[in-house]
């Protein structure tokens, strides 16, 4: 009997076995994640919860010293939980992969009858051929799927490493500014206490008073809504590094670090963009995942649940019985199908279009920023803090020589603390300037990303009878 049941499927498995051997080639994928990662010279973390001793460690380690921007990196690579929540994404899309590559399962049925000549046993083994058919063309679509699962991901890993550097700029001014108004509201409150006083002996006019209280009054309400900013800052700094405030301390430095004399000379910009961007990547592999669902749709219009099956006898092993089955396109001719598939391929395209130009676009406008920042902080640097200052040492030595007073050095002091507030804003909206570059060079996650359910192919959920 096993022998009888041997020869009979000897046709099934010789195409599973051809199958098998067609489709297994081509199989790997490159990790674009872990290349992103070293580039940027950060560490990718283990998501397995039992595995995250290594990065906690390094964590302590980093927070124990005072931060800068690469540290600042690291830390939110290892802890942010919406990167590991994507980063934990990339075994779901090589899962998916490796069942795309899957060659379906045979179907098996027993049936044993009774008639008048007695009992009668029947094996029945039966292939879904139009799965196999396609079964490199699906492979195809998952590879793309999973390709744009890693430049999402890539993409995810670029956007937390810029945003935690905004964040860490945000709050080191933040804290800068307000330690600075702190110290003018100590001198401008005393200068307001001494004015009141003159004010009543008759030594100071209303009018002078109430400029005193006035400056006073501005003083207290920038440093509230500095306060206010400090902790905007610093909570979004905590939210980026996946750390709470209640438990951990950062150590941030004291001010940021003085303008470049120079920047470096880049060219082609807009070239470097449109091969680099991760986003742009993206809408091609996209596109190129649509073609080959539109080249599916056609070529299975009249194929659709094409399927073999073997059946025979145990007792009569002469009795053999071979049949195909195919759907009828009576009423759904896959018209309709192959209509939306041409029309989700056209809008990827138009897509990906629009992108490049966004993308030219945005390189040029974070460009012409970040030179126009430059120029300002080195304005701020160079010309009006060290006139500032000038003009500050000059009123010193008039009142120590007595040649004007208290509310004059004042006055002074007054018009010093646009100048350098506005240089430390300056300093800050041209560090960020940088990262917005840096940001049009390699792209954001404004995509959404296509699920498996979306990009399903049609033709072989409706195969599978």
């Amino acid at each position: 009997m096993s022998m009888n049941i041997i020869t009979k499927l000897s046709p099934l498995a010789a195409a599973v076995l051809l199958s098998a051997c067609a489709g297994t080639s081509g199989f790997n994928t490159v990790d674009l994640v872990q290349q992103q990662a070293a580039e940027q010279q950060v560490q990718l973390p283990q998501t397995d919860p039992a595995l995250r001793s290594e990065a906690e460690q390094e964590i302590d380690r980093l927070l124990a010293e005072p931060l800068t921007q690469q540290s600042i990196s690291r830390i939110a690579v290892l802890n942010n939980p919406d990167f590991l929540a994507a980063l934990s994404s990339l075994a779901i899309g090589k899962a998916q992969l490796t069942q795309a590559g899957l060659l379906p399962n045979p179907g098996f049925r027993l049936t044993r009858s009774r008639s008048e000549e007695g009992y009668n046993t029947e094996l029945d083994f039966s292939l879904n051929l139009f799965n196999l058919i396609f079964l490199n063309k699906n492979k195809a679509i998952a590879q793309q799927q999973a390709q744009q699962q890693q430049q999402q991901v890539s993409l995810q890993l670029m956007d937390l490493l810029i945003k935690s550097r905004i964040a860490f700029i945000e709050a080191v001014v933040a804290q800068q500014r307000f330690s600075y108004l702190q110290t003018v509201q100590e001198a401008i409150d005393a200068s307001a206490e001494l004015a009141n006083r003159m004010y009543q002996v008759g030594n100071y006019s209303e009018l002078q008073q109430a400029r005193q209280l006035k400056f006073a009054a501005e003083i207290r309400l920038q440093l509230a809504k500095t306060q206010q900013q400090q902790q905007q800052s610093r909570e979004q700094l905590y939210l980026l590094l996946g750390l709470s405030a209640s438990e951990t301390a950062l150590q941030l430095p004291a001010f940021l670090p003085a303008i470049p004399a120079t920047l470096p000379l880049q060219h082609n910009l807009e070239q470097q963009a449109l091969a680099q961007r991760l986003d742009l990547q993206q809408a091609k592999a996209k596109l190129a995942q649509l073609e080959l669902q539109l080249e599916v749709e056609k070529n299975s219009r009249f194929v659709r649940g094409l399927s073999a099956e073997i059946a025979g006898s145990v007792q009569h092993s002469a009795e053999r019985e071979l049949a195909l089955g195919v759907e009828l396109p009576l009423f759904d001719s896959g018209a309709a199908r192959t209509s939306k598939a041409e029309a989700e391929y056209l809008q990827a395209r138009w897509q990906t279009k629009a992108l490049e130009q966004k993308a030219s676009f945005e390189v040029r406008q974070a460009y012409a920023l970040q030179q126009s920042s430059y120029q300002i902080a080195r304005h701020y640097q160079e010309q009006l803090v060290p006139l500032a200052q000038k003009i500050n040492q000059q009123n010193m030595l008039r009142y120590n020589g007595m040649l004007i007073g208290v509310f004059e050095l004042i006055a002074d002091t007054q018009a010093q603390v646009e100048t350098v507030t506005g240089q430390m804003t300056a300093q800050r909206d041209f560090y960020l300037s940088e990262l917005r570059l840096q940001q049009a060079l390699w792209g954001s996650p404004s995509l959404p990303l296509t699920t498996e359910t979306d990009t399903k192919n049609s033709a072989a959920n409706a195969a599978g009878h």
